[in-house]
């Protein structure tokens, strides 16, 4: 279930180490947490709208 793929997701993000280089894990952990994104109603709009993107 998409509840379950979450919940794994957020147990490798909290697992995974990476250093010397930036990444976007971060991002991911916060989108893993977005009700949003939790209830599966993310578009194609949804990073743009989450990271304040203007494209007008």
């Amino acid at each position: 279930s998409r509840s379950k793929a979450i919940i794994k997701m957020q147990n490798a993000l909290n697992e995974m180490v990476i250093d010397g280089i930036k990444t976007n894990i971060p991002l991911h952990r916060v989108i893993m947490e977005d009700a949003t994104f939790k209830k599966g109603e993310a578009n194609i709009h949804y990073l743009e709208k989450m990271l304040g993107v203007n494209n007008s």
